[in-house]
Order: C-alpha cells, then structure tokens, then sequence
C-alpha cells in the first residue's frame, strides 16, 4: 500500500496496530544518492568504514521507504507438523521534506536508476509524507504547547474581563454621545440589520458604511441594545476601508469548546508535519527484529534523517543504533554462514531468492493481510522498497529454515544469534561486519603486503614477484597499487628480506603501510588547513601547525579515531567537542597575537 500525505493520517493507526502485531519487519529504503564506497579498501576496519560514510552521504536522503510486517501464527496443537500460518502487510512511504530550509543532494546515477525502475517523481514531490528528527519535534511541540496555553489563558482573562464590564453598567446615560438627525438613519437601519443577523444562521456580520464618528455611534447603540448578545471587532476592508465585524456572544464554556476544537486541528496538522517519523518511532518502541539486505546504508540513513545526527565516535554509534533499533538482522552477512554459503554463489537479492526458494531450502507459504494490496514474486517490482522489504522478508524465511527455526521465538534462536546486530560491509576482505553488541574480531595482518608497481604491469607480474612465497590474493587498489596476501602465512616473515628487486615495485609490510597512513594528514577545519606531522611511531601526540603558528599537542587517537579520507586525499577530521573548542580557542589567540604584531610593524 502506497502511503502519501493524503492518506497518512487515515492509515496511521492502522498501521500502529500492524506494528504492534507484528512478529518481525523487513525494511528497505530508495535514496537520492549512495554513499561512496570507492574509499574503501579492503583492509579497512570497520570504525574506518563508518567514519568515511559518516561524511559521504550525508547530504542525500531516503525518498522511499518500504516496510514489511510479518506475524506468525504458530499451527495448532493438533497440527504440529504443519508449517505455522505467515501474513503480512506491506506499506511503501513516500518521504519528502517540507519547509525552505531543508535542502539535500541528487546523484544523478541514483535519479536514472529510480526512472528506469519505474519511481513515480511525481507522487513524491506531490504527495511525499513530511517528516522531522528528533529535536526538531521537541521544539514544534513545546512550541505549539505554548500557544495553546497562552490562548486559553486570554480566553479566562476576556471572559473576566467581560463579566466585570456587565456589573459596571448603570452610569451609561450620562455619557451617550447624542445621535445627530442626519445620523438616526444609519444607527436604525444597523440595528435592523443586527436583529436579521440574530435570527438567522450567519457565523458573522459586517458593517461597512460609516465615517470614524458613525462607527462611534454604532459601537454605542450595540453596547446598548445588544450587550451580552454579540461581540464586536474592528476589521479592514476593501480599499483599505475600516469597519465593524459582529459576531454573536460566546459564553466562556463555548469559547472553550471552541478552542478545544481548534487544539484538535493543530494537533493534527502536528501529526501530518511529523509524519513519517511517527511510524518510526512506533517501529523503535516495538522492540523486535528488524530485518535488512545489505542495510549498512539504509541504517545510517534512517537514524541520520528520523532521528538525531549520527556521532563522530564509533563506539557511541553503536550505543545510539541499539537504543533505537535493539535486533537487526542483515540477510547479507548471513549468507556468510557455512551452511549458506555453500548454496549462495551470489548474494545480491533476487539471486538469494531463487536459492531459498528451492531445495534444502523452504519459505512457508505467507498471505496478504490487505486483499487489495499484495506482492507476488511473479510480477516483479524491483527496486519499489516496499517489493524489496517483502522480498527481503521472504528471503529471511527461506534462509533460518536451514536451521529448523521457531518463527515465533527468532530473537532467542542459537544460531540466529551469532548474526544478529551484525551489519554487513561490502569491499571488505576479512572483518566484512559492522558488530553492534561488541567489539569486532581483532586479525593478525603480517601476511598483507602493500605494494606499489609500474602502470604497465598486470597480475601476472605481481604473481611471478611472489612465487617463492606461495599462492597469492591480489585485491587491487588501482592501476599502480594494490595488497598481496599470501596463503602460505608462515612464508610471510621472509618477503621483505627475500623478493627480487624491480625498479618501480616496492613491497611493504601491512604495519609499514598503517604507519604511512598516520605520518602526514592534512586535516580540514572550517577555511583552516592543518598540517599534522607524527612525531615518532610509538608516540601518542601529534603537533598542529597553520602558518607556521603552533597549536599545540593533542593525542592522535583523537583525530584517528575520527578520520575521513576524501577523494582528493586529504583527510576530514571529526573532533570530539571540547577538542574542537581548544583548537578553536588557541587558533583565535594566535590570530589575535598575529594582528597586534602587523599593527606594531604598521607604527614603526
């Protein structure tokens, strides 16, 4: 089911109870771009990954995306050999930010890609479902909070207000203001309109004719002839004319009543600007598994864009995604498992299904919940996120049926837990995952070579540089770069003593190749480029230099833990705050001693 703005408050709780209901989702999203992978080599550590993407792709943003829930229904206790009965409901969500100031990026790769696979632009610019993170919800609901109650506080004040003006009436006569003959007229002729009004089904009445002093004498004949039974106001109107809006009197619990309704009518159009977030937050709250293909991209996207800004730290990510999303499960990573793997020669998606759906492997028969909204792999939507969540649920099914899974308990299963909260990372050659519940496995290296050779060699010439040693891996970098790694790991300590020489091929150790990597970064603060030099390998401190001004020391754990290389190879820098603040600090000091040598050298 497509939803749009059209249809979102409808469907809302409907879809919370779906939610709620649900045993597991499948999720997939469309993007205005991807995050480039091409900085990723493969021997970068996941943290590496992370921060490289952090950076990439934060200026595109998810314009679809399609959820899935699945609820199982276990057979009956007379029927326990029978496969357990699995529905589902599928929603496609059109997301598309309103407002001026958001604004985001198009690759224009990604755009065709959409075209070409059938993407309805003009539903999404049309009908896209607004959507806010979370901080921006706070403060449109602490906003609108503050409204409604400083509305409710003038309406007890006016209605006081009112009530003490009755209780003074009695010295009026006094003070009337005589009616000239040339004006009874025009105060008659309004009273007899004021009286139609009352008696009719009119919201409101205006009066239009009359100079400033006739206005006078019709607010005097109101007060006097209809005080407690309508209310008046001034109001502009054509031509800039000024005259008198008379509406009929409301006592205070009808304006209370009224403005009730029109809380009702904000609230409302609170819940359309939100939006789309509304059902993310009801997915976190659920608790259960979420179920992606390949979905590193798809998670950064969604906790950057729903929720809050991802954080510069790597272990604070995986804080932050759990407290959102608890069970994650990527279909990707679990192909990897042995059982699998021996089954999957591919593990792009429509590949995957065509391998589950057949022997060893079984996806019980699932139904849809919405007759008029239903998928079928016989008539293919690839690419429409919501066929791909269902695609990806299915997929799910068929590939836990190798390990006689309980549908009903797949959180708590054995072997199903070895993969959850573990994010799959394409390009990557040994730790390919991203693990949310702890640490990632630490590898021993000495086996990788990093080497550098001539334009005009091939694989070959690498191979026939490392026969002595073994069969090699070769993973390419570029044309003049790649890493070797050796099968034979206990011929790896005689590389660098024994390879034959080649002008233009150098072969360094993978050590040697991480030292290089710290040695000289240029890193980028605002307009400022800083020159960072490692004073020695061993030593934790680095030395900041713009200008020729030092900056002072700070540890290097804090600016690698925090770096992004970007194409034209200089290197982004992610600070922790209060480093941030101090760098920014001494730099101002030093911009300030600077000024006050020019202007001395300005004197003299």
């Amino acid at each position: 089911m497509d939803i749009t703005k059209n249809n979102f408050l409808e469907q809302l709780p409907s879809i919370r109870e779906t939610i709620r209901n649900a045993s597991f989702f499948a999720m997939d999203c469309e993007f205005t771009g991807l995050a480039s992978d091409r900085t990723i080599l493969p021997f970068d550590t996941p943290e590496e990954v992370y921060l490289r993407m952090l950076e990439s792709g934060s200026q595109y943003i998810i314009v679809q995306f399609g959820l899935c829930a699945f609820r199982v229904e276990p057979p009956a206790e007379d029927k326990q050999d029978e496969m357990p009965h699995v529905s589902y409901k599928c929603y496609n969500f059109y997301c598309y930010p309103k407002g001026r100031t958001n604004v985001f990026s198009c690759q224009g790769e990604s755009m065709r890609f959409l075209a070409d696979n059938g993407f309805d632009f003009n539903k999404l610019f049309r009908e896209g479902l607004s959507y806010v993170n979370e901080p921006d919800e706070q403060r449109y609901r602490a906003d609108l909070l503050d409204r409604q109650a400083t509305r409710a506080a003038n309406i007890q004040v006016t209605a006081e207000e009112e009530s003490m003006k009755e209780t003074a009436e009695g010295s009026a006569d006094a003070t009337l203001i005589p009616v000239p003959a040339e004006s009874q007229q025009l105060v008659d002729d309004t009273a007899a309109k004021i009286e139609k009004f009352l008696s009719s089904d009119e919201t409101e009445l205006i009066i239009g004719n009359g100079n400033a002093f006739q206005r006078k004498l019709v607010y005097q004949m109101i007060e006097q002839l209809y005080q407690g039974k309508v209310s008046t106001s001034p109001v502009v109107l054509e031509n800039n004319y000024k005259g008198i809006k008379v509406e009929r009197k409301r006592t205070l619990e009808e304006e209370q009543a009224r403005d009730a309704e029109r809380r009702t009518k904000e609230n409302e159009d609170l819940e359309a600007k939100i939006g789309f977030s509304l059902v993310l937050q009801e997915l976190s709250k659920s608790r259960k598994l979420i179920v992606g293909h390949n979905m590193l991209l798809d998670l950064l996207y969604v906790l950057r864009q729903f929720f809050k800004p991802l954080p510069a730290d790597y272990q604070e990510f995986k804080k932050f995604t759990k407290e959102y999303f608890p069970y994650l499960l990527d279909t990707k990573y679990l192909c990897t498992n042995a059982e699998i793997k021996v089954h999957v020669n591919s593990s792009v998606l429509a590949h995957v299904y065509d391998v589950v759906s057949k022997e060893p492997f079984t996806i019980p028969t699932v139904h849809s919940e919405l007759a008029d909204h239903q998928y079928s792999v016989e008539n293919e939507k690839q690419h429409e996120a919501g066929y791909d969540a269902y695609l990806t649920g299915l997929c799910f099914l068929g590939l836990v049926s190798r390990f006689k899974t309980d549908l009903t308990q797949l959180t708590k299963n054995t072997i199903l837990k070895h993969y959850l909260n573990r994010i799959f990372i394409t390009r990557l050659n040994d730790v390919n995952f991203i693990n949310l519940n702890g640490k990632e496995p630490s590898q021993n290296r000495d086996h990788i070579f990093f080497v550098t050779f001539p334009e005009t060699w091939r694989g070959s010439d690498i191979v026939s540089k490392f026969k002595p040693f073994g069969p090699v891996h070769i993973s390419w970098l570029d044309s003049t770069s790649a890493f070797v790694s050796l099968h034979n790991r206990i011929a790896a300590s005689s590389v660098l003593k024994t390879i034959g020489y080649h002008t233009g091929f150098k072969v360094y150790s993978f050590a040697q190749y991480t030292e290089m990597k710290l040695q000289v970064y240029t890193f980028i603060f605002s307009t400022f480029v800083y020159c960072v030099s490692v004073l020695s390998p061993t030593n934790s401190l680095v030395r900041v230099q713009t200008n020729g001004l030092c900056l002072g020391c700070v540890r290097v754990v804090l600016f690698y833990s925090a770096v992004v290389l970007n194409e034209d190879e200089s290197v982004r820098v992610v600070l922790a705050p209060e480093i941030q603040q101090e760098l920014d600090e001494t730099n101002h000091s030093n911009r300030q001693m600077v000024k006050k040598k020019d202007k001395k050298k300005g004197k003299q």
